[in-house]
């Protein structure tokens, strides 16, 4: 993997105002997918402020340097969202790869129910005419949220030739391996792939339940790149978002139940 190519994609034009969200990077949406009455868009989880629990550097080439950082429920959310909850979002970073993973606690009296998601935006060198193709999903079901039907995927890559036109599609109970293949501009083609699972605990993390998951995959097109202030008008031609999590359904989680949505970045050069 040649060092001086970006993995995650950034607006130049993203708002870094501590208001608005970030247009790149990952985003942590949570509790609600898109728009719901009396929520931010995508949730307030990535407008808010989060804690630094903790953070520890490696110099080991094997290792990873960790980062943990927390939210929980406070006056603010609760006029939006009357629950008891704690977030910890925990960050590992390898010479090779990036693990994150978003928990829930359930610090409630009873279940809740939430939309959740890792909003990973990938850099791509050109995602027109086939410079990038997202494969692992035929034969799954999807929304297309553009459309606004239900398909199936019958592609064995989705790529993005209409390069005026939106792409946003919610692929339910996706397949747990996702993978971008990148045509390199001077410099090597390659993979990221993007591995995801997650699960429901106990009490100190007993009694695992594996649960499904989604897959969203989306590039605004050159129309919409257009009317989106916080991203230039030509910068759909550099990413492209795969964005694991369980949006289709609200994900249930029981009282004093912890959910755990996790995924691992990795890319292959060839």
């Amino acid at each position: 993997m040649d060092p001086n190519v970006d993995v995650l994609f950034m607006s130049n034009d993203s708002y870094l105002d501590g208001v608005n969200p970030i247009r790149g990077g990952i985003p942590v949406v949570f509790p609600n997918f898109g728009g719901a009455p009396g929520f931010p868009n995508h949730g307030f989880a990535r407008i808010t402020n989060w804690t630094l629990a903790s953070h520890k550097d490696t110099t080991d080439k094997n290792g990873a340097s960790v980062a943990k950082f927390t939210m929980a429920a406070s006056d603010s959310t609760r006029q939006m969202w009357p629950v008891e909850f704690e977030l910890q979002y925990e960050v590992k970073l390898y010479a090779n790869k990036l693990d994150t993973a978003l928990r829930v606690h359930n610090k409630h009296t009873e279940q809740i129910e939430f939309h959740t998601l890792l909003h990973n935006y990938l850099w791509v060198d050109d995602s027109r005419d086939g410079g990038v193709a997202v494969s692992g999903l035929k034969g799954v079901d999807y929304f297309d949220q553009v459309a606004k039907v239900n398909k199936t995927e019958t592609r064995k890559s989705i790529t993005f030739v209409n390069s005026t036109a939106q792409t946003g599609n919610t692929y339910l109970n996706a397949p747990d391996k996702i993978v971008a293949t990148i045509k390199g501009i001077n410099t090597k083609d390659r993979s990221v792939i993007v591995q995801k699972k997650a699960f429901i605990t106990g009490k100190n993390g007993q009694n695992a339940i594996k649960t499904k998951t989604d897959a969203v995959v989306w590039n605004p097109g050159a129309e919409r790149a257009k009317k989106l202030e916080d991203f230039g008008d030509e910068e759909y031609i550099n990413m492209v978002c795969v964005e694991p999590g369980r949006v289709s359904v609200k994900q249930p989680l029981p009282a004093g139940k912890t959910y755990t949505l996790q995924q691992s970045i990795a890319v292959t050069s060839f």
